[in-house]
């Protein structure tokens, strides 16, 4: 069935669940809206208030999508509606085409839990999200294509990996291009352009790629330093932060609470900071100076980490285009130094 196809079908299963919905919709929608638009706002005054453009720069930013809805509501939301929520984010095309009545089943609990669930991340009812599941399916470039497929679901056949995993990574750049803006990138580079030092956050398995980062930013001999720490070795890392840095958290799925302290440390300090994520944007709304959001793919141990270090080639690229002759002398002069090593040790056994 083409994508319109599965669109049309879905949005005639939900006439009738509309109306049935809609008695349940005023008291939670006014909170769970007001809360969400809130958080939304906090995150656009911020960058706002960072590059003075007010009104015009306010009609950029697009409705959050369900994965950002759900972390930023996560918290507060009950065991059961977690539970509803949870079941939202990982079957989205069934969602589509099945009722209230018929998720409660599938969960064994109520058909009015489920709809309090979806008003509980900010929509009018569960229309209403299905109504964006369904324009998030029509823009997809592969409308198709399952991101949350498990190993499992590939079988035994290396090709069929190999193809899931660039078909995902090519998925997940065309989406790229609608979530992250232009502008913030442009103030992202900006704010590390003037820093007299970049401090780099990621931990457990983005650490490796806050390594990356700050290894390409020192080799363009500018100051950086990545830092994995976790629990109180975190606060000889706050302690160290100083007037001239520039935070860089890379944060994803859920947030943590070395990520928040040390977001939280760079607004003590007064420090522009720049938060690298997925679907935490919504969730830190107002705790950083800019976001770059692109989603990733996987979950447990196998993230696919492809669009961060697309994301964070960018930043590096950006900059050496910033100071074209800074960068090339600086490759030139580490190019030198190699030589100089690879003569010095020369016959020797490593």
């Amino acid at each position: 069935m083409l994508p319109t196809q599965l669109t049309a079908r879905a949005a005639d299963l939900d006439r009738g669940e509309l109306r049935c919905c809609h008695r349940l919709t005023a008291p939670v929608e006014i909170v769970s809206q007001h809360t969400l638009q809130s958080a939304l706002g906090a995150e656009v005054n911020a960058t706002e208030a960072a590059q003075g453009h007010g009104h015009a720069r306010r009609a950029e930013v697009a409705e959050p999508s369900l994965e950002e809805r759900i972390a930023a509501a996560r918290a507060s939301l009950s065991p059961a509606e977690d539970r509803v929520a949870t079941f939202f984010a990982q079957h989205r095309e069934e969602v589509m085409f099945l009722s209230a009545v018929e998720i409660a089943a599938r969960l064994d609990m109520s058909d009015a839990t489920v709809i309090r669930a979806a008003q509980s991340l900010g929509y009018t009812g569960l229309p209403a999200l299905k109504a964006e599941l369904r324009e998030a399916l029509r823009t997809r470039a592969t409308p198709t294509l399952r991101l949350g497929r498990s190993l499992e679901d590939l079988g035994d056949d290396p090709a069929a990996v190999l193809e899931h995993v660039l078909a995902t990574e090519l998925q997940l750049l065309h989406d790229a291009r609608e979530t992250l803006r232009a502008t913030d990138f442009a103030r992202a580079l900006e704010l590390m352009a003037g820093a007299q030092r970049v401090v780099v956050q990621g931990l457990g398995p983005n650490a490796p790629l806050a390594e990356y980062f700050a290894a390409r930013l020192r080799r363009m001999r500018r100051s950086a330093l990545s830092v994995g720490a976790r629990g109180q070795a975190l606060a000889d890392v706050l302690i160290d932060m100083r007037r001239g840095d520039v935070v860089v958290v890379l944060a994803y799925d859920r947030s943590s609470p070395e990520a928040e302290l040390t977001l939280e440390r760079a607004r003590e300090l007064a420090l522009p900071s720049l938060l690298i994520t997925d679907t935490l944007g919504l969730a830190l709304a107002g705790q950083f100076t800019v976001a770059l959001s692109a989603r990733r793919a996987g979950g447990g141990m196998f993230h696919l980490s492809a669009i961060t270090v697309v994301v964070l080639d960018a930043l590096l690229f950006g900059l050496a285009r910033r100071d074209r002759a800074g960068a090339l002398a600086a490759a030139e002069e580490l190019q030198e130094l190699r030589a100089r090593i690879d003569e010095r040790t020369k016959g020797e056994v490593a």
